[in-house]
């Protein structure tokens, strides 16, 4: 079991190191990728101001996102992304075998079934609030009905606590799916007032400032499908992780009951008689 652990416990690192790398990978790309600001709106006045411009147009994507965005559209996309990624950091740290299967808690709770002491062994699983504990200890009032009512109870318990991780992650995909509505709702709006301007103006059409607010237009939608593509990938990893880790869970338990249930079946040793006197 401890070797079977241990392996478990590895593979779950590296993977948690290789998803980690690549949030790491899509921040720093949309931090720091350049790109070429929009034209700057209006008439050109010159060589020497258009030269101006020039430099002042020379800007990151990310000050050109946020001023496309404005503070309202900023501040919204902002907080979905901080709020993915602290959800994303909780169910990291709660999804791992470390946490739902804790070594010592198998080592104290192995111990007190080799000594037969039974309810010490419950009163260690009441106290433990891993995923492992808690199912022992709803299944360990069952076994005076037999280990197929104990199993069934553990079972349960164990769906229990997955339905409720289900839920949070739940939330990934909420993410995923208001994003790039989001950013539809910003584009329609730019354009909007983009084609609005056009048909209120007179005369020759200024195709820079048209451009520049199309421009703007399209920065929500992308903002929008740059949080729904994290969120997911995270909804998909952590859900296809729940459910191995339930079943590991599952099988774990069901080993466990079966070797308290024996254990319960087999007579205690007598005690050794004390030597005679002469």
């Amino acid at each position: 079991i401890s070797v079977g652990l241990e392996f478990r416990r590895v593979l779950f690192r590296s993977r948690r190191a290789l998803s980690a790398l690549s949030l790491i990978a899509l921040v720093l790309a949309l931090v720091i990728a350049p790109s070429h600001a929009r034209a700057q709106e209006g008439e050109g006045g010159g060589e020497a101001a258009a030269a101006g411009d020039s430099h002042k147009g020379d800007e990151s994507f990310i000050v050109h996102a946020m001023k496309s965005a404005g503070i309202a559209w900023t501040l919204l996309m902002g907080g979905i992304s901080i709020g993915m990624v602290a959800l994303s950091v909780f169910l990291l740290m709660e999804l791992r075998l470390g946490v739902v299967m804790p070594e010592d808690f198998l080592t104290e709770f192995n111990t007190a079934i080799d000594n037969r002491q039974f309810q010490q062994a419950q009163q260690i699983a009441k106290d433990n609030p891993s995923w492992l504990a808690k199912s022992l200890d709803a299944a360990l009032p069952k076994l005076q009905f037999g280990i197929d009512e104990a199993s069934d109870a553990a079972t349960r318990k164990l769906d229990e606590v997955r339905a409720s991780k289900e839920l949070i992650i739940s939330f990934m995909a909420v993410i995923g799916q208001l994003g790039p509505l989001l950013g539809l709702v910003g584009t329609v709006y730019g354009m909007i007032n983009s084609f609005k301007k056009l048909g209120s103006a007179s005369g020759n059409v200024n195709t820079n400032a048209l451009a520049g607010d199309i421009s703007h237009a399209l920065v929500v939608p992308l903002m929008g499908v740059g949080v729904a593509v994290p969120a997911i990938f995270f909804f998909t990893f952590f859900s296809k992780r729940l459910v191995q880790i339930a079943t590991e869970t599952n099988n774990m338990s069901s080993d466990i009951i079966s070797r308290v249930y024996n254990t319960m079946r087999k007579p205690a040793a007598a005690p050794a008689a004390a030597p005679q006197a002469r």
